[in-house]
């Protein structure tokens, strides 16, 4: 499964790059650590997940899930943040699922894999 990170926060990227190696018939494809640009990067990658930070999502991150889910190949799309409070907003706003970033990075890994069978997602491919 081909899996897209955009968070600012370089610690939790690199948690997340470094989880997602290691795990079988997924792969990092892309990252970015501003909203400038996220749109092209995304639509250009074509993964099939993307993991959003909230925070990272300017102006608006209602209006960069809607631009996502216009793109041709619209990815499943996994809010992440620190404040519970946006969950609810985020699924209503398209995302497919929420995680907080309070939570393990290893949390994130059975949402994957769920997606990964519900969509019969196949091995990543090599890069």
């Amino acid at each position: 499964m081909r899996v897209f990170i955009a968070s600012a926060d370089s610690m939790f990227r690199l948690s997340l790059q470094l989880l997602l190696e290691d795990e079988p018939g997924m792969a990092v494809i892309g990252i970015a650590d501003r909203s400038d640009g996220l749109l092209a990067q995304v639509g250009a990658s074509q993964p099939e997940v993307l993991l959003l930070d909230w925070e990272l999502a300017k102006p608006t991150p209602i209006g960069l899930l809607g631009d996502v889910g216009r793109l041709e190949h619209p990815p499943k799309i996994i809010a992440l943040s620190i404040n519970l409070q946006v969950k609810e907003t985020a699924l209503a706003a398209g995302a497919s699922d929420f995680i907080s970033k309070d939570v393990p990075p290893d949390d994130l890994l059975p949402i994957l894999r769920k997606i990964r069978l519900a969509e019969n997602i196949g091995p990543a491919l090599p890069s």
